[in-house]
């Protein structure tokens, strides 16, 4: 396929067709199939929600490109350093309506057995009977007395060296609390205690070696020298080792992450990801534009790093839904060169937008990326555009949306402005006036204050970054204390993911339908509509705390499947 690096082509006379075209590809994120086949149109309701986003002359990059990866063009441009005011106006209008009818959720409760004891919602798990017999050793990881579950914890505090805000990581000490509550007070799983270990590995590459490569090693600790029967992944681990664990090792792996349909489908249900994939995401980012009328008559610019599999990703997920709705989208490749940090070809490509007039910009970039890109906009008085973002490469997050304006300073965050972003989680939901936290969320945050010795009833600010990270390590343990549960009493490895990718209903943070099995293993049902607000205005800063600004929802929940 020829990626056209023009402007912006409106066919109105085969619109009618695209649009019945997208409307099955918004579903092929949770199909294993070839993501450039069409799946069953998605049944779902429309968005009428209105949102706030900046409409003015955007920039489109484009390096040469044919039915292979386009070349990234180089470029010496360093990291742009932005002065500006903040701006005075508020943060995102949240939705006025309910993000998911009442009706629906109670519906997808009942599925759930909540008799089940890694399944209620007063408590995490629940004490199980103990067996008549004694455990056996049945396989690696697989003792008398204990399952080895490893997480791979991705060190992103590394940033820091490059001018990224990165919170402290709370993630070993909450999956640990988790585990405690297993072990201790529910009896283990089938009289065998979860041995939760950690392998580290790097976020950034460094001495001549690239990060895949780094972070491969850190797989094949996990699975050969531990070994571990199932791999948890809370910080963003890159899909090369991903695959290393999941497709060569053909060990089990627990990811919050989103990654490309191909490597869910190669994985064969050895790869469940609490978010939807990389090409789900993106399609119904663009059936969402479509119908917020953000794309007719527009000039289209998409931009993406050379990471492993991105740009096929981007090719199946947004390029090819917008061909089918008659739009001619303008690719800028920008080279990674095996680090975190996607940059060559940056300035050139923000010239090459300008020049052409570029009105939509999709800016498919990970979290150390994303603020150079925009900084460099800002820095070329480039017209803000409309800004559609994804939750792919974790941009979802309010981690990653404030290092726009605390990495490339206030200027970029205003530019970044109402950017809208398509997610399966409803990250700033606690925000929303009137908004209760949701059950699950709630009793994971008291158990783990428990489990952590605070006081009684004392838990997280629901908008914080902590509460988020202790309800994904919640729902993360209970998923391994639930696949090593159903898969009997002396499993074998392939027993417990098999059992992993049978679970049916999963509590996901939000609670929002979630389901693994019938080979569907990225867990959500649906995404949501939200907003980036540059300030906030609406939680969280203290007085003595900048405000770089938040997410929040404020569009409907809608099915992909």
């Amino acid at each position: 396929m020829q990626w056209t690096f023009e402007g912006t082509v409106d066919r109105q006379p085969i619109r009618a067709i695209g649009i019945l075209a997208l409307l099955a590809a918004v579903a092929f994120g949770c199909s294993p199939e070839d993501v450039s086949e069409s799946a069953p149109p998605v049944d779902g309701p429309d968005l009428s929600v209105p949102t706030t986003l900046p409409i003015g002359s955007a920039a489109s990059t484009s390096p040469p490109t044919s039915q292979a990866s386009p070349v990234p063009v180089p470029t010496t441009a360093g990291e742009p350093v932005v002065e500006a005011t903040r701006p005075a106006e508020t943060g995102p209008t949240p939705a006025g309506d309910l993000l998911f009818p009442i009706s629906d959720f109670d519906t997808f409760q009942e599925t759930f057995d909540r008799s089940h004891p890694f399944q209620p919602l007063e408590r995490f798990c629940a004490p199980t009977d103990p067996r008549e017999d004694e455990p056996r050793e049945t396989d690696r990881g697989i003792t008398d007395q204990m399952v080895t579950i490893v997480q791979i914890r991705t060190r992103l505090e590394e940033l820091g060296r490059i001018g990224m805000s990165i919170p402290p990581d709370g993630s070993v000490s909450t999956l640990k609390a988790f585990a405690g509550l297993v072990n201790e007070e529910c009896g283990g799983v089938h009289g065998r205690r979860i041995d939760l270990r950690v392998v580290e590995a790097p976020s950034l590459g460094g001495a001549g070696v690239d990060l895949d490569t780094l972070q491969a090693a850190a797989c094949i600790e996990a699975t050969e020298q531990m070994p571990a029967v199932l791999v948890l992944d809370m910080s963003g681990l890159g899909s090369s080792a991903v695959r290393c664990v999941a497709v060569d090792q053909k060990v089990g792996v627990v990811s919050t992450g989103s990654h490309p349909g191909d490597l869910i489908a190669d994985a064969n249900g050895a790869l469940v990801t609490l978010s939807s994939s990389a090409e789900e995401l993106m399609a119904a980012a663009v059936k969402s534009s479509e119908e917020r009328d953000l794309l007719a008559g527009r000039s289209i610019a998409v931009v993406v790093g050379d990471s492993s599999g991105q740009p096929d990703s981007v090719t199946s997920g947004l390029i090819r839904p917008l061909r089918w709705l008659g739009y001619e989208p303008v690719l800028h490749l920008l080279g990674c060169e095996g680090s975190a940090t996607c940059r060559v070809g940056r300035e050139t490509a923000v010239s090459r937008m300008i020049e052409a007039g570029a009105d939509v910009v999709f800016p498919l970039l990970n979290l150390a990326s994303l603020p150079g890109l925009v900084g460099e906009m800002v820095r070329q008085d480039m017209p803000r555009p409309t800004i559609v973002q994804t939750g792919f490469n974790g941009q979802s997050g309010d981690v990653a949306a404030r290092n726009v304006a605390s990495f490339a300073g206030p200027a970029a965050g205003a530019f970044y402005d109402g950017a809208m972003v398509v997610a399966s989680e409803p990250t700033g939901a606690a925000r929303l006036p009137g908004g209760d936290v949701p059950a699950f969320d709630a009793m994971c945050n008291a158990e783990y204050a428990r489990a952590s010795g605070r006081p009684t009833g004392i838990t997280f600010s629901p908008a914080s970054d902590i509460f988020q990270t202790v309800v994904e390590a919640c729902a993360l343990m209970r998923i391994v204390a639930r696949s090593v549960y159903d898969a009997g009493p002396d499993p074998r490895r392939r027993d417990v993911v098999h059992a992993l990718e049978h679970l049916g209903p999963v509590d996901l943070p939000g609670m929002l339908p979630a389901s693994v099995g019938h080979r569907k293993h990225a867990l959500p049902d649906g995404v949501l509509e939200l907003e980036y607000g540059y300030p906030c205005g609406l939680d969280t800063a203290g007085a003595d705390e900048p405000d770089f600004g938040c997410i929040v929802p404020v569009g409907g929940y809608r099915k992909v499947d």
